[in-house]
């Protein structure tokens, strides 16, 4: 396992050995577009090898839920920050901060939280400072497929696959477990009209049946 800075402001940063560079004001100056790519790569190489992320920062040192503070020019939730960490590739479990009892009693009430609640695409996708066009955030929104194809675990296995440059054998094997496969998509679209980042997800279902067979 390991342990790493995981939120939705931090991933766009490129890597350094310096810490102090993810609270650098004069980084967020700009506006940033989508997540590094060696970030990226280390959630993926992690999922593949069976190790875990245990995260840390996933409030940003709680820049991240004041708006005024927050480097995306907007807050987002206790909720969105937690959902945010859990869904990427490899991680298994966030340790988050808490400064009073009243910090702590709203961390827990994440596993209690609704889907509505912890939903962090409406809010990534309106920020002013940030966008992550074209990109999956693995969040949900493509859901339901009139196939029943899991179109955001299906692009999971594509990005693991596609970033390694062949298919490993673990990753194949969970692809191949799945009730339904790219295989199955209709192009009909109606995924590609929900999502917030504006994927082209007829296309990433083509090139899995490419990758997988099916």
């Amino acid at each position: 396992m390991l342990m790493f800075s995981v939120n939705p402001c931090y991933d766009l940063m490129p890597a350094s050995e310096d810490v102090e560079e993810l609270w650098n004001e004069k980084n967020y100056e700009n506006p940033l577009f989508n997540m590094d790519a060696e970030r990226q790569e280390l959630y993926e190489e992690c999922q593949r090898r069976g190790v875990g992320i245990t995260v840390m920062k996933a409030f940003g040192g709680g820049d991240l839920l004041d708006g005024e503070l927050s480097p995306a020019g907007k807050a987002l939730s206790t909720f969105q920050c937690l959902n945010y960490a859990l869904t990427r590739p490899g991680v298994a479990a966030v340790m988050s901060g808490a400064r009073t009892i009243e910090d702590l009693q709203a961390d827990i009430a994440y596993e209690s939280a609704s889907e509505e609640e912890k939903d962090y695409a409406p809010a990534l996708a309106s920020f002013p400072k940030i966008s992550w066009s074209g990109h999956c955030m693995y969040c949900g929104h493509c859901a339901p497929c009139p196939q029943g194809i899991d179109v955001a675990t299906v692009t999971k296995f594509l990005n693991l696959a596609v970033s390694q440059g062949s298919v490993p054998e673990t990753v194949r094997e969970h692809y191949g477990t799945l009730a339904h496969t790219a295989g199955e998509c209709a192009a009909c679209g109606a995924c590609e009209r929900r999502c917030p980042f504006q994927v082209k997800i007829i296309e990433n279902m083509k090139k899995a049946v490419e990758i997988f067979g099916k």
